[in-house]
Protein backbone atom coordinates (compact mmCIF):
# COMPACT_ATOMS: atom_id res chain seq x y z
CA UNK A 1 0.00 0.00 0.00
CA UNK A 2 1.30 3.55 -0.89
CA UNK A 3 2.87 5.62 1.86
CA UNK A 4 1.86 9.29 2.16
CA UNK A 5 3.66 12.18 4.28
CA UNK A 6 1.47 14.84 5.20
CA UNK A 7 2.77 17.86 6.41
CA UNK A 8 1.18 20.34 8.64
CA UNK A 9 1.68 23.25 11.37
CA UNK A 10 1.03 24.08 15.02
CA UNK A 11 0.11 27.91 15.90
CA UNK A 12 -0.37 29.92 19.10
CA UNK A 13 -0.65 33.55 18.99
CA UNK A 14 2.26 34.36 21.60
CA UNK A 15 4.70 31.56 21.32
CA UNK A 16 4.01 28.23 21.55
CA UNK A 17 4.91 25.69 25.40
CA UNK A 18 6.02 22.74 24.45
CA UNK A 19 6.67 19.72 26.96
CA UNK A 20 9.93 18.40 28.41
CA UNK A 21 10.24 15.85 25.99
CA UNK A 22 10.26 18.28 22.88
CA UNK A 23 12.10 21.10 25.28
CA UNK A 24 15.98 18.68 24.81
CA UNK A 25 15.29 18.75 21.03
CA UNK A 26 15.53 21.95 20.70
CA UNK A 27 17.59 25.10 22.34
CA UNK A 28 14.76 27.17 22.88
CA UNK A 29 15.02 28.76 26.59
CA UNK A 30 12.58 27.17 29.07
CA UNK A 31 10.75 25.43 26.06
CA UNK A 32 9.52 28.29 24.30
CA UNK A 33 8.96 28.61 20.59
CA UNK A 34 9.69 32.51 19.51
CA UNK A 35 7.60 32.63 16.51
CA UNK A 36 5.11 30.06 18.20
CA UNK A 37 4.67 28.00 15.43
CA UNK A 38 6.20 24.35 14.94
CA UNK A 39 6.03 22.62 11.67
CA UNK A 40 5.01 18.52 11.50
CA UNK A 41 5.06 15.99 8.87
CA UNK A 42 2.72 11.87 9.60
CA UNK A 43 3.54 9.26 7.35
CA UNK A 44 0.44 7.26 6.65
CA UNK A 45 -0.53 4.11 4.54
CA UNK A 46 -3.33 4.58 2.34
CA UNK A 47 -4.60 3.84 -1.28
CA UNK A 48 -4.73 7.29 -2.36
CA UNK A 49 -4.20 10.96 -1.18
CA UNK A 50 -7.91 11.26 -0.21
CA UNK A 51 -7.91 7.89 1.71
CA UNK A 52 -4.40 9.23 3.64
CA UNK A 53 -6.06 12.74 4.60
CA UNK A 54 -9.22 11.01 5.77
CA UNK A 55 -7.12 8.79 8.15
CA UNK A 56 -4.99 11.37 9.11
CA UNK A 57 -7.82 13.91 10.16
CA UNK A 58 -9.70 10.71 11.54
CA UNK A 59 -6.41 10.48 14.18
CA UNK A 60 -6.29 14.77 14.76
CA UNK A 61 -9.94 15.48 15.01
CA UNK A 62 -12.70 15.00 17.70
CA UNK A 63 -15.70 15.75 14.88
CA UNK A 64 -15.88 16.37 11.40
CA UNK A 65 -17.52 19.47 12.12
CA UNK A 66 -14.31 20.90 14.17
CA UNK A 67 -12.30 21.30 10.16
CA UNK A 68 -12.65 23.67 7.91
CA UNK A 69 -10.89 24.71 4.24
CA UNK A 70 -10.20 27.84 3.00
CA UNK A 71 -11.54 28.81 -0.11
CA UNK A 72 -10.21 30.51 -2.51
CA UNK A 73 -11.52 34.10 -1.70
CA UNK A 74 -9.95 33.47 1.88
CA UNK A 75 -13.21 32.32 3.90
CA UNK A 76 -13.61 28.79 5.69
CA UNK A 77 -15.83 26.24 4.13
CA UNK A 78 -16.52 23.21 5.48
CA UNK A 79 -16.19 19.78 3.98
CA UNK A 80 -19.49 17.69 3.92
CA UNK A 81 -17.83 13.94 2.77
CA UNK A 82 -14.73 12.66 3.18
CA UNK A 83 -15.17 12.56 -1.01
CA UNK A 84 -14.94 16.48 -0.43
CA UNK A 85 -11.53 16.08 0.78
CA UNK A 86 -8.65 17.87 -1.53
CA UNK A 87 -5.72 17.60 -1.18
CA UNK A 88 -4.90 21.02 -3.05
CA UNK A 89 -6.89 22.81 -0.66
CA UNK A 90 -5.59 24.73 2.84
CA UNK A 91 -7.46 22.81 5.85
CA UNK A 92 -7.35 24.44 9.59
CA UNK A 93 -8.82 23.03 12.85
CA UNK A 94 -8.01 23.33 16.64
CA UNK A 95 -6.09 20.53 18.76
CA UNK A 96 -6.35 21.67 22.25
CA UNK A 97 -5.41 25.26 22.10
CA UNK A 98 -3.22 25.19 18.94
CA UNK A 99 -4.52 26.68 15.74
CA UNK A 100 -3.85 23.57 13.14
CA UNK A 101 -2.72 24.01 9.38
CA UNK A 102 -2.36 21.41 6.83
CA UNK A 103 0.23 22.03 4.42
CA UNK A 104 0.28 19.57 1.80
CA UNK A 105 0.54 16.00 0.99
CA UNK A 106 3.49 13.86 -1.27
CA UNK A 107 3.39 10.61 -2.50
CA UNK A 108 6.24 8.36 -0.89
CA UNK A 109 6.19 5.51 -3.14
CA UNK A 110 6.94 7.65 -6.24
CA UNK A 111 11.05 6.76 -5.32
CA UNK A 112 12.09 10.15 -4.32
CA UNK A 113 15.55 10.91 -5.86
CA UNK A 114 18.05 13.94 -4.55
CA UNK A 115 17.23 17.36 -5.81
CA UNK A 116 20.52 18.23 -8.03
CA UNK A 117 19.16 21.56 -8.11
CA UNK A 118 19.82 22.12 -3.93
CA UNK A 119 22.77 19.97 -3.98
CA UNK A 120 20.86 16.70 -3.22
CA UNK A 121 19.75 18.35 0.75
CA UNK A 122 15.94 17.68 -0.83
CA UNK A 123 14.53 15.10 -2.24
CA UNK A 124 12.18 15.31 -5.61
CA UNK A 125 10.68 12.87 -7.91
CA UNK A 126 12.83 11.40 -11.01
CA UNK A 127 11.33 13.32 -13.48
CA UNK A 128 11.62 16.87 -11.60
CA UNK A 129 15.49 15.74 -10.83
CA UNK A 130 15.42 15.09 -15.10
CA UNK A 131 14.01 18.61 -16.10
CA UNK A 132 16.71 19.99 -13.79
CA UNK A 133 19.85 18.47 -15.32
CA UNK A 134 18.48 18.88 -18.67
CA UNK A 135 18.62 22.28 -18.01
CA UNK A 136 21.73 22.52 -16.17
CA UNK A 137 23.47 20.20 -19.32
CA UNK A 138 22.04 23.30 -21.74
CA UNK A 139 23.74 25.75 -19.51
CA UNK A 140 20.22 27.58 -18.58
CA UNK A 141 19.36 28.91 -15.66
CA UNK A 142 16.50 27.30 -13.54
CA UNK A 143 14.24 30.46 -12.42
CA UNK A 144 11.60 29.75 -10.54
Amino acid sequence: MPKFRIYYVARRPHGMRIDSEYTRSFEEPRGLLRHGEMNWEEDIEARNAREALRAFFEEHLERLADLAYIDADGRTQRPYRIEDFDPDRTYVWTEDDRLMEFQGIENLEGGLVPCPLCGGSGEVTPDVAEEFAEIEEEGEEYHR
